[in-house]
């Protein structure tokens, strides 16, 4: 018989803590907050493009395109190449024009890989154009986002996050003509991509007069602006990133739908003119169904899944999205800073995208959901900028204040790789440290004196930071964590 808990008593600093063993071999049924938010409805995803007799792109009848919607679950239409790296040139052209859009709607189009896991927001190995839309038309960004999901890229449209925001490409079938190209060998053998677009953006509409800042952007920009180029960050070439696939792929994150069409492409070797169906390969690109898989629908606790790679089947983990902030926690303590704190376990990162992120660790039951930020907690944050993808961090905030951002630059990096990896969280009072550990990686945060002994716990387990965002899926197992003095 597997027994499903245990406490071990362990010696530190002089007094007795008590660890707690959990192997989730059976449901645990820890305090849920939040944790399995059934919505409201469940809208149907309707996915309708691949070749099509149109002629929005292109001057001749023929093209691809049609309606894409912005969905969790990857659906592309696109010509299967032979497989290519960083290691290569890679070039292409065409045209495109957009006929309707919607807030939330997007799309990819470029060089891919086929295997997708989903709900990553933007495929994971592509190189190519990022669409991103609302009601008023799209912004564009061109990217590379490598195998390990770490991003590199510029937008071609202005952009100031949270600030300026317009959406100057058009939805009124305005054609656009644009060339890719990226040179392995340019800045200094990092690789770097070059991106032209020509064609009638319009003018700039903002609400209220620009601010210098805005126009200054705006200047920087298409229209003002055709040509860009994008170095790659050293090492980026080195991540085993792979391209099989050359086409349109709906961004995978639940949201609005919009209508385009490519047409007149060249690449690598070949050019398609659409002026009959290629056959491209078509994954989900004609489907209606109903999702499952809702913004803000957290969806994580006790999973008879193993993807942690546990001892037995049976973990906890799921889909976290950012907000709104849900928790699954065992009951422990009372606890503080005060005391020794320890755990460790498994842990799998089956999906991520970008303004994602959650945390594991010690935190208050009072304290938790704060109204502004994280309080009384001691343990990891999951989250980073896209040029990294998701760090492995230490934090520490008390009732009033939280700190650990300033130690992400020196942290362990945490991949969606799918992969069973090995983890550590030790908090020493003595000196106020905490040591995060990932693998064979760590990170170190320094408590300052004046903020000790203010926080205090009464649960462990894991929680969202209730920020507005997006989602990971994660799952944990074989957990050994302090649990009492």
């Amino acid at each position: 018989m597997i027994l499903r808990t245990c406490i071990v008593l362990i010696c530190a600093a002089g007094a007795f803590a008590a660890e707690r063993v959990q192997r989730f071999d059976a449901d645990p049924a820890w305090d849920g907050v939040n944790n399995r938010i059934v919505p409201k409805e469940y809208p149907t995803i309707v996915q309708d493009f691949g070749y099509s007799k149109t002629t929005f792109a292109g001057k001749s009848a023929g093209e691809m395109g049609g309606e894409v919607t912005r969905a969790s679950q990857p659906a592309f239409y696109a010509d299967n190449i032979a497989t290519k790296t960083l290691d290569d040139n890679l070039t292409a052209s065409g045209s495109f024009a957009i006929t309707r859009t919607s807030g939330g709607s997007g799309v990819f189009f470029g060089f891919f890989h086929g295997d997708q896991p989903g709900a990553s927001g933007r495929p994971i190995g592509s190189l190519g154009m990022d669409f991103d839309c609302e009601g008023s038309g799209a912004r564009l960004a061109v990217r590379l986002i490598t195998a390990k999901n770490q991003s590199c890229g510029t937008f071609i449209t202005p952009f100031i996050p949270g600030k300026f925001r317009p959406t100057p490409i058009r939805n009124d079938g305005t054609r656009y003509a644009w060339t890719l190209n990226y040179d392995p060998q340019a800045a200094g053998g990092r690789g770097q991509i070059t991106f032209t677009i020509h064609g009638d953006a319009g003018r700039i509409d903002a609400k209220g007069e620009l601010t210098d800042r805005d126009k200054e952007e705006a200047a920087k920009r298409f229209p003002s602006t055709t040509s860009f180029t994008i170095d790659l960050p050293e090492g980026y070439k080195q991540q085993g990133t792979t391209f099989d696939h050359f086409g349109l792929m709906n961004a995978t994150k639940p949201g609005g739908r919009l209508a385009i069409y490519f047409d007149d492409l060249k690449y690598l070797d070949r050019a398609q003119e659409f002026s009959s169906d290629p056959n491209w390969d078509a994954s989900g690109n004609r489907a209606s169904y109903r999702a499952t898989d809702v913004g803000g629908a957290q969806n994580f606790g006790f999973s008879d899944t193993n993807f942690a790679g546990g001892e037995t089947r049976g973990e906890i983990g799921g889909t976290f999205w950012r907000a709104p902030a849900a928790s699954y926690a065992d009951r422990v303590g009372p606890l503080s800073d005060a005391d020794v704190l320890e755990a460790h376990g498994k842990l799998a990162f089956t999906s991520g995208s970008p303004d994602s992120g959650m945390l594991i660790g010690w935190f208050n039951s009072q304290t938790f959901p704060g109204e502004k930020s994280l309080k009384n907690f001691i343990g990891v944050r999951i989250e980073g900028p896209t040029r990294v993808g998701h760090y492995f961090a230490p934090v520490f905030a008390t009732a009033e204040v939280s700190g650990g951002a300033k130690m992400e630059k020196d942290a362990p990096v945490l991949h969606p790789d799918g992969k069973p990896h090995t983890w550590s969280i030790h908090y020493a009072p003595a000196d106020g440290t905490i040591v995060v550990t990932l693998d064979q990686e760590s990170a170190k945060l320094q408590i300052k004196p004046q903020q000790r002994g203010q926080a205090t716990f009464d649960r462990f387990g894991v929680l969202t930071p209730g920020v507005g965002g997006s989602q990971v899926k994660i799952f944990f197992d074989d957990i050994s964590y302090t649990s009492s003095r």
